[in-house]
């Protein structure tokens, strides 16, 4: 089975299309997707973020600190905000740092 286009929400964006490294199969739950490289698929993504984002959505911050393997305090601590920061900018359409 063929698809053209993957629409790829399980990294928590929601602009990311594929246009190929997946695989659509039948499952007996139904319609399955297995994705070829997550790991490649992740680092261009951030790659992505980093060099052609001049501001973060929330998710796109929140994508990079998971991919980061970063927890909300964590960060917070390195950065010298509290943790209810980072909550709060992962909320916002913008980040504002």
């Amino acid at each position: 089975m063929k698809t053209k286009h993957y629409h790829y929400l399980e990294s928590g964006l929601p602009n990311v299309w594929l246009q190929n490294g997946f695989t659509v199969h039948k499952t007996e739950y139904g319609e399955g997707v297995s994705i070829d490289d997550v790991e490649g698929l992740h680092k261009v993504i951030g790659l992505d973020l980093v060099e052609h984002k001049s501001r973060l959505t929330g998710s796109e911050f929140r994508f990079l600190r998971k991919e980061l393997g970063l927890s909300q305090a964590k960060l917070a601590r390195l950065w010298g905000y509290e943790s209810q920061a980072i909550a709060l900018w992962e909320k916002r359409s913008r980040v504002p740092v």
